[in-house]
C-alpha cells in the first residue's frame, strides 16, 4: 500500500464535545486519509481543560468538577461502556491526586496537567474507530523523552528518535493511524513532564522533523496566522508565507498560533514544511527560508507597559531604509510621537516605542499602510 506520512496536530479549540471529536475524525479521513496520507495525529486537551487543570492544582474543587463533567459528557456521547469505564478510571486517578494534595510542586503540576491530553487522546482514538478509521494509541510518556525541567521541558531528540523508529517499524506498511498526546513527555526515569503552553506544536514538529516527514499540519479554528489580532483590527489578513526566523521572531513578541520551541527541531534536523490553518484552508506556510521576493513585513503587534507601548513589525528585510521611511512617514502624518526605535541587522524585526495613548492609533495606521494597500 502506497501512502505519504505526515504529522497532524489537532488544536484544543476544535475539541469541545462528542460531536466535535467526531467532526475532527471525519476531517482527518477526508483531508488526509482519502488523499493518500497516513497521518500521525498529535492531540491537545479539549478546549479550556488545561486552564481548569491549573486551577485544580491550586485546590479549586469547582474546576475539578468541570473537568470531570466535561470529559464524562464527551465519553457518554460515544455510547461505549468500555470507553466510559476507562475515562472514569482516568478521572478517578485525577480526583485522587487532586484531593490528596498537601502542596504543589512543578512535577505534580505536570502530572495533573497531563490528564487533559491523556484523556483527549483516548477520546480521539474512539472517534476515529467510530467512523471506521483503524488507529493505535501511543503513550507520549513512553516515546517523547525530555529533560527534567518541569513545566517547560526540552525534548531529548536522540532517545525520542529511537523510540519513534521502533513505533514506525512496528507499523511498517500498515494504514493504521497512530495517535499520541501533545504537550507531554517524560524524563528517562518515567516522571511526566510538560513542554510549556502550546507544547503540542513542539511535539508535532519534533516528530515530523526527526522522522524526516515533508510536512506537518497544525490544525486550529482559524485559517492561518494573521497580520495582526483580528479582534483589534477586523481587516487583518492571512500571512501566506513565513520563514522559520520570522515565525520564531513573531512568537517572541507574543504572536498567536506560534510556539517558539516548535522551530528548534526543524532548524536542527529535517526542515519540514509547517502548514497552519483550519479544515477550510491551511492559509499559512512556514518554511526554512524564503526567496527574497517574499521579504517584507508579515505581522505587526502592539503591547502596552506601564510607561510606554511598543509596536513590533516582523518580517525579513523590515529594517531596510524604505520600510523605516514608510513607518516614519505614517507616524508623522498621524502626528504620533516616536519615543524610540530599534532596528536589527541580524533579526527580522523593527520595534517602535510610542506613548500608551497613541498605541492603538499607531497600530491601525501602520497596519493599513503595510498590509491594506491592495
Amino acid at each position: 500500500m502506497s501512502f505519504k506520512d505526515t504529522v497532524v496536530k489537532i488544536g484544543g479549540s476544535l475539541l469541545r464535545d462528542t460531536a466535535t471529536y467526531i467532526d475532527v475524525a471525519l476531517n482527518i479521513k477526508r483531508v488526509f486519509i482519502e488523499n493518500g496520507y497516513r497521518p500521525f495525529i498529535v492531540v491537545s486537551a479539549a478546549k479550556g481543560i488545561t486552564d481548569e487543570l491549573i486551577n485544580v492544582a491550586k485546590g479549586n474543587k469547582k474546576s475539578l468538577d468541570i473537568v470531570i463533567d466535561r470529559y464524562l459528557d464527551i465519553a457518554k456521547g460515544f455510547s461505549s461502556d468500555k470507553l466510559l469505564r476507562r475515562i472514569l478510571q482516568e478521572l478517578e486517578n485525577l480526583k485522587r491526586i487532586a484531593e490528596t494534595l498537601n502542596y504543589i510542586d512543578l512535577s505534580l503540576l505536570d502530572l495533573i496537567l497531563s490528564f487533559g491530553e491523556r484523556i483527549s487522546k483516548i477520546l480521539m482514538v474512539e472517534a476515529l474507530e467510530n467512523i471506521g478509521v483503524k488507529s493505535v494509541e501511543l503513550n507520549a510518556k513512553d516515546i517523547i523523552i525530555t529533560n527534567n525541567v518541569y513545566g517547560d521541558a526540552t525534548i531529548d531528540y536522540e532517545q525520542t528518535l529511537s523510540n519513534l523508529e521502533k513505533v514506525f517499524l512496528s507499523l511498517r506498511n500498515s494504514m493504521v493511524v497512530p495517535v499520541i498526546e501533545g504537550f507531554i513527555g517524560a524524563t528517562p526515569d518515567g516522571m511526566i513532564t510538560t513542554l510549556g503552553r502550546g507544547g503540542s506544536d513542539y511535539t508535532a514538529t519534533a516528530i515530523a522533523s526527526l522522522l524526516g516527514f515533508e510536512d506537518v499540519y497544525l490544525v486550529t479554528d482559524v485559517d492561518g496566522i494573521m497580520t495582526t489580532d483580528p479582534d483589534i483590527i477586523p481587516s487583518a489578513r492571512i500571512v501566506r508565507y513565513m520563514s522559520y526566523r520570522e515565525a520564531l521572531e513573531a512568537s517572541m513578541y507574543g504572536a498567536k498560533r506560534i510556539n517558539p520551541k516548535a522551530f528548534e527541531p526543524l532548524e536542527r534536523f529535517y526542515s519540514s514544511k509547517v502548514l497552519i490553518g483550519s479544515w477550510k484552508m491551511f492559509g499559512t506556510e512556514v518554511v526554512k527560508e524564503l526567496s527574497s521576493s517574499l521579504y517584507g513585513p508579515k505581522i505587526i503587534m502592539g503591547k502596552r507597559s506601564s510607561d510606554y507601548s511598543y509596536l513590533a513589525i516582523v518580517g525579513e528585510g523590515v529594517s531596510r531604509t524604505k520600510n523605516i521611511r514608510l513607518v516614519l512617514d505614517v507616524l508623522d502624518s498621524e502626528k504620533i510621537e516616536l519615543l524610540g526605535i530599534q532596528a536589527y541587522a541580524y533579526r527580522p524585526s523593527l520595534v517602535l516605542y510610542v506613548d500608551n495613548n497613541d498605541m492603538l492609533k499607531a497600530l491601525k495606521s501602520l497596519h493599513k499602510a503595510l498590509f491594506e494597500g491592495d
